[in-house]
């Protein structure tokens, strides 16, 4: 049980570092896209090597009651997930951003060529959002079904060739087109963290170098550079900022920029 908790407990420490280490660069103004894209990479391995840090599939067993899946103790398994909410709280979805091998997979895939789509109304995909975190919780706590499972994201990163793997790479190819379809509409832990967000203390903000150009706003795929959006679908990508050519996005408190 030692020897299998240690991928487990590297996967959740990964995590930890990542999620400040982003925050620490944007607020330096030293991130950049190949910092990003390295991160990506790195979580993406985790995935596939470790399972970790799936704290989506984390929050799924906790719920379940199959506590010697966890790798951890339940009680570090709880706090764990707690701990990432209050991140997201404080600093945004950064965790989601770079860290998540699930969200991590979905944006190396979304940099590949192909006409991108936009969702502009961003109450369908909160609805969305929310009402699959619903039957999540119906299923795990009524049904004792892992809805995540069907989904196909223990099977593709075992590399496991079921009907689910074949889900989720339905869920990948969809996501070379729609920005991270997993994370903004069937991802539970997500749906949690996005509120969370709603209310973030540090966010990518507008600043008095902006000219209302709306640069941002054409290159973000969530639709979320707007200056008075609530960042909640905001995984800190750096697009809106490496689109504008007047520094006016930085990340910081609100009252530092619009």
């Amino acid at each position: 049980m030692v020897i299998e908790s240690i991928p487990k407990a590297a996967g959740m420490a990964f995590a930890v570092v990542v999620s400040l280490l982003v925050i620490v660069l944007l607020v330096r103004g030293k991130f950049n896209r190949r910092m990003g894209l390295a991160l990506l990479v790195a979580a993406t391995l985790m995935g596939f090597l470790v399972f970790a840090p799936m704290l989506p599939n984390q929050f799924q067993v906790l719920l379940l009651g199959k506590t010697k899946q966890l790798g951890v103790p339940v009680p570090l398994a709880g706090a764990i997930l707690f701990l990432f909410v209050a991140i997201s709280f404080v600093v945004g979805r950064s965790f989601c951003g770079y860290a998540c091998p699930i969200g991590a997979v979905q944006e190396l895939v979304y940099k590949l060529p192909g006409k991108k789509l936009v969702l502009r109304n961003k109450k369908v995909t909160q609805v969305f959002r929310l009402a699959s975190l619903a039957a999540f919780l119906v299923l795990t706590v009524v049904f004792s079904l892992g809805m995540l499972n069907y989904l196909g994201v223990h099977d593709f990163f075992y590399l496991d060739l079921t009907w689910y793997f074949l889900v989720f790479l339905a869920i990948l190819i969809l996501g070379v087109f729609l920005y991270r379809p997993f994370c903004r509409l069937a991802c539970p832990y997500g749906a949690i963290l996005s509120l969370a967000a709603i209310k973030g203390i540090f966010k990518l903000r507008r600043n008095g170098n902006c000219n209302e150009c709306g640069e941002c706003e054409l290159v973000c795929p969530t639709n979320e550079a707007g200056a008075n959006d609530l960042k909640q679908e905001c995984y800190l990508c750096h697009r809106c900022v490496e689109a504008c050519k007047k520094g006016g996005i930085s990340y910081g408190r609100a009252g530092r920029g619009t």
